[in-house]
């Protein structure tokens, strides 16, 4: 039972982050004058802190296995947003951004597990 509640907080961390991330990009993209071809790159990068941020907390409380409860849990996060994804435009598909995002979150999941096991 604690480890589920320990994923469900790390899964709100994750979607608390990267709605914050999303609006702060938002924000600066509608009133700078940053070209929009670098708004995938912005995004990615929102995607990697949350996922970092998400596994670091998990980990810091479960204290073992960073590498596995790091990608577990990202990968977690990535199907969540990707069925809500679905749900909203009304088609299921899957693309090479998918799998860029599921590459990047298991990433940073595993070094941000990595790190909240040892600090």
């Amino acid at each position: 039972m604690e480890y589920i509640k320990n994923y469900l907080f790390s899964i709100l961390s994750f979607a608390i982050s990267i709605i914050l991330f999303l609006i702060i990009v938002s924000l600066v993209f509608a009133y700078t004058n940053i070209d929009d071809m670098y708004i995938d790159s912005a995004i990615f990068l929102s995607m990697a802190i949350s996922a970092f941020i998400s596994s670091f907390f998990l980990c810091k409380k479960i204290k073992k296995q960073g590498i596995v409860h790091g990608v577990l849990v990202n990968i977690l996060c990535i199907l969540i947003l990707f069925i809500i994804s679905c749900i909203l435009n009304g088609q299921f598909s899957i693309t090479n951004t998918l799998g860029i995002y599921i590459g990047i979150c298991a990433l940073t999941g595993i070094v941000g597990g990595i790190l909240g096991v040892n600090v």
